[in-house]
């Protein structure tokens, strides 16, 4: 087992670096610099603007009582799929753009555990209300 992870570990930036230059002969360096930094970019905007987004999902369904895997799956997949396009390379952004393909809309969504109580369908908002008189007085002087 540590040998297998010894040759991913070399061997991962070995195809990296032969995956950009047969990209950079096939549609030019300028083009294959761009991909980079684009991708760079985007993996930085992801980690830095949707953090707090995702976060508020999964608090949200963990308070609404329809916490899935795959909702776990789905914010797991975002960070590590940011992360690969964070590192330079083609085979690390692919991967990347498959992982942010919506596979938890597609998949799972049958499994989801709602409360008994929510229905999809209802215009009804439960809730309290008291109702308030203004201090006429007050709003004189």
């Amino acid at each position: 087992m540590p040998y297998l992870l010894l040759l991913l570990f070399v061997a991962y930036p070995i195809a990296e670096i032969i995956s950009i230059v047969l990209l950079a002969k096939a549609i030019g360096i300028f083009w294959v610099v761009l991909w980079l930094i684009v991708a760079f970019f985007s993996g930085l905007l992801m980690l830095r603007h949707h953090k707090l987004a995702v976060g508020a999902a999964l608090f949200n369904d963990v308070r609404s009582g329809r916490l899935r895997v795959s909702s776990l799956f789905a914010v797991a997949r975002y960070y590590i799929a940011a992360l690969l396009l964070l590192l330079p390379g083609i085979l690390g952004d692919v991967v990347a753009l498959v992982l942010l393909l919506p596979w938890g809309y597609l998949v799972g969504n049958k499994a989801a555990v709602t409360p008994a109580s929510a229905s999809a369908d209802s215009d009804v908002i439960d809730g309290e209300y008291r109702q308030v008189k203004p201090d006429v007085d007050r709003l004189k002087g």
